[in-house]
């Protein structure tokens, strides 16, 4: 990887202001154009994320081989670990509740409890996830505590317009652990995750995900 730092540079055609119908009409034919490509594998997917991270984690001052292989207990089922990915398999996954009382989630997967205390993560929210679609498509690259299968949010509706459903046995999580974040918020870290993948040629349903 000549220049990793390339990735952590937002997408200048984004269309921020999500809500006005022009902008989300951009989101769907970028939708569109993306399911018409062919898909790469999950095994792909996985073996790219890891190589970004790897080099990521070199260039902060640790590189680890990546045929590490591990496990981990979620929902009672024993979860692989490919170097720095789980793949998490028929898990139930409860759409997160903010509480702007107490300032945090009052609802939330105890799971990833489990994932901060294996990889010793700073903070529970520090994870990047992808999700895929059934045609095999990556749907979104995202991040935070708030892994959910809906249809009601940006990712979902993109999904949903282009006449796919997710699938929800299984999603990819990327812990970060301080080692990767270094100087860097978990937000630079999915950008630059999602803009590694479309260099690779990768389609992502919801293509705009990661820059915001």
């Amino acid at each position: 990887m000549e220049n990793i730092e390339i990735y952590f540079a937002e997408n200048p055609n984004t269309p921020h202001n999500r809500e006005t119908e022009k902008n989300e009409e951009i989101r769907k034919m970028k939708a569109r154009e993306q399911a018409a490509l062919t898909p790469f594998s999950l095994c792909q997917v996985l073996a790219y994320v890891n190589e970004f991270l790897t080099e990521l984690e070199g260039l902060n001052g640790k590189k680890q081989e990546l045929s590490q292989c591990d496990s981990i207990l979620l929902d009672g089922n024993k979860q692989v670990i490919i170097n720095k990915g789980i793949i998490a398999k028929d898990c139930e996954w409860t759409v997160p509740v903010w509480d702007d009382n107490i300032g945090k989630y009052s609802v939330w997967e105890s799971k990833y409890s489990f994932i901060q205390k294996k990889f010793g993560l700073k903070h529970t929210k520090n994870i990047l996830w992808l999700k895929f679609t059934d045609s095999g498509h990556l749907g979104v690259v995202a991040k935070g505590m708030d892994i959910n299968f809906a249809y009601s949010n940006t990712s979902g509706m993109l999904v949903d317009e282009v006449g796919m459903k997710w699938d929800d046995s299984f999603v990819l999580i990327f812990p970060l652990t301080e080692l990767l974040l270094n100087e860097r918020n978990t937000g630079l870290i999915e950008r630059a995750v999602g803009n590694y993948l479309i260099s690779k040629g990768v389609p992502i349903i919801d293509f705009y995900s990661h820059n915001y």
